[in-house]
């Protein structure tokens, strides 16, 4: 039989003196339990995460709203346990009560924000309350477990909502203008939504808002929030830019991502360099890759459009010229570099190199190790082995290159620290095209770790 929600837990408004903090709530330590509501409220200010004096400013500043969560108390032996709002509570009785604050700053805090509203520890609180703590769990863990299936509002969400209400910044008021342009481009729905969505969008806007696009890119915002677009290039260039975005990287395969384009001297470089040339490539790559499905919809691969492949120079070593912080291995990535640009195309040096992978890939390791205070990593027999693995984990799938992207390395089909070994062992007797091949991995970690 499924129950009534009112078969389970009643609504009552409860003092908040009558209110007893949970000793066992997951948020406190196995040392908190059984101790006193001093104690438990004293942890709770101490903990810099867990933002008391923030969440009492809040409380303070909507205290003429109704509350948006009711505090869940397990009824058990007369006393009201909180389940479910501990922190909310701590606050509420140190808003009653500044004294019982475990410190002069915290009390001061307190007292001050005791001043602007009418409380005291008679003040009554919208409680849930059950006698049976198991439905109190199921509570709990839909909140924290699962977040209440909720979805938080992303930047765009934001600034739609101030723009709305009259109190958008110049920056909202950009990101609400450009979206409304972005969502009449003719590209695939597809796009549009992940460019502005997890992942992406923050690298989007982070090309976009900033002083010297408009006039790169030919628009501007007016202070009604209205853009005007003064360029005919205007959304083939706003194409581009989401491409690239998707992508992870320009069409001359520089990174776009969380570590780049952070200057306004690189995202003025990047802008002038989008060309006429690439609104075509553009226009081709996502036809290319779109169907239409059964109900006429036009449906683009999304997966297939950021793998699109960069040409590279077959016979370059790393497959480009890397720009690498100055020390150890930069010093020996450019002694590869010389040694391979003066014996080109000879074969009996081709085990040497296969070497050579072992010792910069070892080398990277104990620099990056020693440089993040790991000093007992950095010095381990298995470093490289231990780097490669963490190189896998860290570098995602859309910024390694095109070789990486098809190589047996990602699917686990190859061991690439093996082989380095194997090389270094001379047990292997590598083609050009092997050391190619595997010259495109190594690149990427280094670019990754060791980027200027």
């Amino acid at each position: 039989m499924i129950l009534n929600m009112y078969d389970i837990f009643t609504e009552e408004k409860i003092p908040i003196k009558d209110l007893k903090l949970w000793d066992e709530n997951a948020r406190f330590p196995d040392k908190y339990f059984q101790k006193n509501e001093e104690d438990l409220i004293n942890y709770f200010c101490s903990k810099k995460d867990f933002k008391i004096v923030d969440l009492a400013k809040s409380i303070v500043k909507d205290f003429d709203l109704p509350q948006i969560e009711k505090i869940v108390i397990h009824n058990f032996g007369g006393e009201n346990r909180v389940l479910e709002g501990n922190r909310r509570s701590t606050v509420y009785k140190l808003l009653c009560n500044p004294k019982i604050a475990p410190n002069d700053t915290l009390k001061n805090e307190f007292e001050n924000l005791q001043k602007s509203i009418k409380i005291d520890e008679n003040f009554r609180l919208d409680c849930l309350v059950t006698k049976d703590i198991e439905q109190g769990y199921r509570f709990i863990e839909r909140k924290h477990l699962t977040g209440n299936n909720e979805v938080q509002w992303g930047d765009n969400e934001r600034a739609h909502h101030n723009s709305r209400r009259g109190r958008a910044n110049q920056s909202e008021k950009l990101k609400v203008a450009v979206t409304s342009v972005i969502k009449e481009l003719n590209i695939p729905e597809e796009m549009k939504d992940q460019v502005l969505g997890p992942g992406y969008v923050t690298n989007f806007w982070r090309i976009l808002d900033n002083s010297m696009s408009p006039k790169i890119l030919g628009f501007n915002i007016d202070d009604n929030g209205k853009i005007l677009i003064g360029s005919i290039d205007f959304k083939e260039k706003l194409k581009v830019i989401i491409f690239n975005v998707l992508q992870k990287k320009d069409f001359s395969d520089n990174k776009i991502d969380s570590r780049s384009l952070n200057t306004n001297k690189e995202k003025e470089k990047y802008l002038k360099n989008i060309k006429p040339e690439h609104y075509e490539i553009v226009r081709s790559e996502i036809e290319k890759n779109t169907t239409q499905n059964i109900f006429g919809e036009n449906k683009i691969n999304m997966g297939m459009l950021r793998k699109t492949p960069v040409t590279k120079n077959s016979n370059i070593l790393f497959g480009k010229t890397l720009s690498l912080r100055s020390g150890k291995v930069n010093d020996l990535y450019r002694a590869i570099v010389e040694i391979d640009e003066k014996s080109k195309n000879s074969e009996s040096l081709l085990p040497i190199l296969g070497m050579v992978f072992r010792l910069i890939i070892e080398v990277a390791a104990r620099v990056h190790y020693e440089e993040n205070g790991e000093g007992k990593k950095a010095k381990k027999d298995q470093v490289c082995e231990d780097f490669i693995k963490l190189a896998k984990k860290h570098i995602s799938q859309a910024d390694k290159n095109f070789v990486c992207l098809t190589s047996d390395w990602l699917t686990d089909k190859e061991n690439f620290s093996i082989l380095l070994d194997k090389y270094a062992h001379g047990i292997v007797t590598p083609t050009r095209e092997d050391i190619l091949k595997k010259s495109y991995i190594v690149a990427d970690i280094l670019d990754y770790y060791f980027r200027k």
